[in-house]
């Protein structure tokens, strides 16, 4: 089997010399042949003497260093995808750790499991222990979207339905047929982040895209990669921004929506806008109160992202 496996990295040298590290003592099964591609997105920094140093000391993997000018997380990702010669393409994102097993895991899958074209793992923040204990409440005030992405559908391997209500991943521990992109395209360029912004949106719509076609998306928590820990992301601040542009992302393509609008709005979100609103003014505790306020930044970035939705439509007619 040829694996892929694709890093896209913008100004993140450390984090970039972390995941490559755990790609050197990544396990590999005899019967894999892998490449790694990491794809420097405009950097500035000292990235390209990691990769550089990597590539030399690899002897596990062959290595290719290319180069995006385009700064644009979805450029980098459709440049490596055109450049990989695996037929499993493995999509990483460079602040990630990856485990010992996780290519023994992709095998076994795509061996086991071969109807499917498009397989995610399972992503765990690292904690260590000193992070606030609101990241962790999944109770009553749950923040979504969480500040660490993390995805975690359980330890049994199944497939993922959105239409049942499961989440669709995000593209950092994605697995992918070469096949798939042929038929359906690469990313959306219109779509993801530019640097270290907020903006997404691109991993949805790929995978939507792909499930409207017919295809399925299995769960393999066996291929488990752990998320880096910023805890400058640990903030109110940073978490009310992150649901706004991720909402405005996720509904700029979104489908005209025929209810009553007022100016362009539909009037159940501005009724949703004051709701959340008013609670979180009005909340007796702060749970309440930061739940309130996200979820309030998430209406309001999908009122943004309707109104855009609704000027490309314009523009297009």
């Amino acid at each position: 089997m040829n694996v892929s496996i694709i890093i896209c990295t913008h100004n993140r040298a450390s984090l970039l010399k972390d995941v490559l590290e755990s790609l050197r003592h990544m396990n590999v099964p005899e019967d894999c042949n892998v490449e790694i591609i990491v794809v420097n997105n405009a950097c500035t920094d000292n990235s390209p003497s990691i990769v550089d140093a990597f590539s030399k000391d690899s002897k596990n993997f062959s290595v290719k260093i290319l180069f995006e000018p385009r700064l644009g997380k979805t450029y980098a990702l459709n440049k490596g995808i055109k450049n990989a010669s695996g037929a499993i393409l493995a999509l990483m994102d460079d602040d990630h750790i990856i485990s010992k097993g996780y290519m023994h895991a992709v095998s076994k899958a795509v061996k086991e499991n071969p109807s499917y074209n498009l397989y995610c793992g399972k992503i765990i923040p690292n904690w260590d222990g000193t992070e606030p204990k609101w990241v962790h409440d999944n109770s009553k005030y749950p923040v979504r979207p969480f500040p660490i992405p993390y995805f975690d559908l359980g330890d049994v391997t199944i497939e993922v339905k959105p239409e049942k209500g499961m989440f669709i991943p995000g593209a950092g521990n994605l697995f992918i047929k070469k096949t798939v992109f042929q038929k359906i395209g690469p990313f959306s360029e219109q779509l993801g982040p530019k640097g270290h912004d907020l903006s997404g949106g691109e991993d949805i719509e790929f995978i939507k895209r792909v499930l409207n076609k017919g295809d399925r998306l299995l769960y393999v928590p066996e291929a488990l990669q752990y998320h880096q820990v910023d805890k400058s992301k640990l903030t109110l601040s940073y978490v009310t921004k992150k649901a706004y542009f991720r909402s405005m992302a996720a509904y700029q393509f979104a489908e005209t929506n025929t209810s009553l609008h007022i100016c362009n709005i539909p009037i159940y979100l501005i009724r949703q806008a004051f709701s959340r609103l008013i609670r979180a003014l009005f909340a007796i505790n702060k749970d309440a109160r930061r739940y309130y306020l996200v979820r309030l930044s998430a209406v309001l970035g999908e009122i943004q992202g309707r109104r855009k939705s609704n000027a490309l439509r314009i523009l297009k007619i």
